[in-house]
């Protein structure tokens, strides 16, 4: 393996995802809850529950298994709809799954994004 061939791979990699910007968004090691706000002002709240063709994945799977992904970034997205932490990937995987190898402090706020909205339900 060389310098050249990771190029190439991270390349490869990154144009897959083309057919699904948030997505790659999410991918971004430099992904903030600003960009994330911005993407879901100018392209709506469902694009949170949209699921790629490649992996079968919503958005916040892809911020689960992103360790650069701030866990506000996540909070952004259960604000927009608590539900998507259950969905299963193609990997029959939730995004706990992905946060809990990669992500811990993502993990944690999904874990209070959970609770705020248990206690918001009350």
């Amino acid at each position: 393996v060389t310098d050249e061939s990771n190029r190439q791979l991270n390349e490869w990699l990154i144009r897959r995802m083309d057919e699904a910007p948030f997505h790659k968004l999410c991918c971004n090691s430099s992904i903030t809850t600003q960009l994330i706000n911005d993407h879901l002002d100018e392209h709506g709240n469902d694009s949170v529950a949209a699921i790629d063709a490649i992996h079968g994945a919503t958005p916040l799977h892809m911020l689960s298994m992103n360790p650069h992904a701030p866990a506000d970034a996540i909070a952004a997205l259960l604000d927009v709809d608590v539900e998507v932490i259950f969905r299963l990937d193609s990997q029959g995987k939730i995004s706990f799954d992905y946060a809990r190898d990669y992500n811990v402090g993502g993990l944690i706020g999904m874990v209070n994004g959970l609770c705020n909205h248990r206690y918001a339900a009350d």
